[in-house]
Parts: C-alpha cells; sequence; structure tokens
C-alpha cells in the first residue's frame, strides 16, 4: 500500500535531507507519496530568509519550485484550533499544531520531521500516522527496497562533484543528524568504488 509521508518545514529547509528524500520518492515508484501545506512551505522560505537575509529572490524562489515540482500534492486547507471538525491536538509545541491538522487533513501514514514526536502529539497510539525522523524514514525505504540505493548515490555524487567546498555524501548526512542512513550510504559508495559506475 503506497504510505502517505507529511514533510515539515525543517526537512524541507535542509537540502541534504530534501534532496534525499525527493530523490528516493523518485526511485520508488508508488512506494509512498510527499504531501505537505501552504503553512509548511511558507515556514520552509521564512527560515531560508532568516539564515541568509541578504540571499537574492532566485534563492528563495527556485527552492520553492523544486519543492512543489517534487511534491505529490499541497494540502490547502484543514481546521483551526477551536473548529468543531479540528482533530484533537496534544503536542507539546503549539506551533506545531499546523503540522498535525495538515497531516490529519491529508489522511497521512507518517510525519518527517526532525521534532521531537512529542511537539506533535504525546498520545501516538490516537493518531491516523506516526512521527518519523529523516534518518529512520530514509533506512525503512531502502531496507524495503535496497535496488534503489545505489543509483540514487552514484546520482548524488555526480551532481556534488562537480560543486566546489562540498562534504562527502555521508558526511552531510551525518550533520543532518542522519548517521545510520550515511552508515548504509557510506557502505553503497565503497561498492562503488569498487565495482565502478553502473
Amino acid at each position: 500500500m503506497t504510505q502517505r509521508v507529511f514533510v515539515d518545514a525543517n526537512v524541507l529547509f535542509s537540502k541534504t535531507l530534501m534532496d534525499w528524500l525527493f530523490l528516493l520518492h523518485q526511485a520508488n515508484g508508488n512506494m509512498f507519496q510527499v504531501h505537505t501545506t501552504e503553512d509548511v512551505l511558507a515556514e520552509t522560505i521564512a527560515n531560508m530568509r532568516k539564515r541568509k537575509p541578504g540571499a537574492p529572490g532566485y534563492a528563495t524562489s527556485r527552492r520553492l519550485e523544486l519543492i512543489r515540482d517534487s511534491l505529490t500534492e499541497v494540502i490547502r486547507d484543514y481546521p483551526g484550533q477551536g473548529d468543531p471538525k479540528a482533530p484533537k491536538f496534544s503536542g507539546t509545541d503549539k506551533d506545531d499544531y499546523h503540522v498535525h491538522a495538515g497531516a490529519c487533513a491529508g489522511g497521512a501514514n507518517i510525519i518527517l520531521t526532525c521534532n521531537a514526536a512529542s511537539d506533535i502529539t504525546t498520545t501516538p497510539d490516537e493518531e491516523s500516522y506516526e512521527v518519523m525522523q529523516p534518518d529512520d524514514f530514509f533506512c525503512l525505504v531502502t531496507k524495503s527496497n535496497p535496488s534503489c540505493l545505489a543509483p540514487v548515490v552514484q546520482y548524488q555524487l555526480a551532481y556534488w562533484t562537480k560543486r566546489p567546498s562540498r562534504l562527502q555524501l555521508d558526511d552531510a548526512l551525518r550533520n543532518s543528524n542522519c548517521s545510520a542512513f550515511a552508515d548504509e550510504v557510506r557502505k553503497a559508495l565503497c561498492q562503488i568504488a569498487i565495482t565502478g559506475w553502473n
């Protein structure tokens, strides 16, 4: 069954996490769909602007274009708190209500976030979704379809070797708190070094 994955802004804000998510999505056909809301997109762009206030407009508009092109769906509406139709929110971070509500409105099976699960829900057994960190999700995807990893690693390697001052693929993942997935990528890199490109 195709899983519906609701993506939080902190995943889309990180180029490393965003790239791996969308490339794994592309490489896995109907394994999972990727959804988010306009609010999450706005938060992503606001955080980019906050990090680099002097960056040209193209930097944020291009990122937004790439994200929109890679998403399965943008959920445009969900009930606000206080609305009788609003989903019960038990999270410890009131600013994450929109993530919970958007995921519920979109019928998400998974919320992909760098936040603690308790920020979004303290009653996980009552939710229709599971909160997952990118490291766990990427490992789950590649464990479900091991053959998808090598082509994505090769694509990433070809892209990043042309860029100056780049980190190794696995080091960039470790810096993004994806140490288990970084180990899998490192193994794939070693295999490519031994056997060459496919």
